[in-house]
């Protein structure tokens, strides 16, 4: 009788352990999400654009990136009056970082110097056709140099 009862007493014990861990980790995971948000929230709006473009924000910001250096979702006005929309765009003591952010899955064909790129799924059931994102932000930045008219080094 009392080894059963050492033996509900072992089990209770690390029972009330793990679910103490666990209760700490459940804590810690929500304050590192509260903190992540609160990162994001320094550079735009926490649920503006995509998450990867929110991802893109946060790990910028964890590899010390000041965020009044880090422009979000940024609309420009071409000439024909038309907008572009930049996705991120960094400026640093080296030059101004523009990025373009994309996620695809599956298989992606296409060059630098295509106009459209291929994207494959299901073992090449279903195939959509975007623009070249190589030519996307090269147009982006083009646009930039064209408002800033200052010798700029972009990447």
């Amino acid at each position: 009788m009392s080894e059963l009862l050492g033996v509900i007493l072992i089990f209770f014990l690390i029972g009330y352990v793990l679910y103490k861990k666990a209760k700490r980790d459940v804590i810690r995971e929500q304050l590192q999400r509260q903190e992540n948000i609160d990162l994001i929230s320094s550079v735009t709006p926490i649920f503006r654009g995509t998450s990867t473009e929110r991802f893109l924000i946060l790990t910028l910001l964890k590899h010390g990136i000041n965020s009044k250096t880090i422009f979000h979702d940024l609309y420009i006005f071409k000439p024909d009056g038309k907008t572009s929309q930049i996705d991120l765009v960094v400026a640093t003591s080296v030059g101004i970082i523009v990025f373009e952010v994309k996620d695809y899955s599956g298989w992606i064909y296409g060059k630098g110097n295509q106009q459209k790129w291929t994207q494959v799924l299901s073992y090449g059931r279903e195939k959509h056709r975007f623009y070249n994102p190589v030519l996307q932000n090269k147009s982006h930045i083009s646009q930039l140099q064209r408002i800033l008219k200052e010798k700029v080094p972009f990447y």
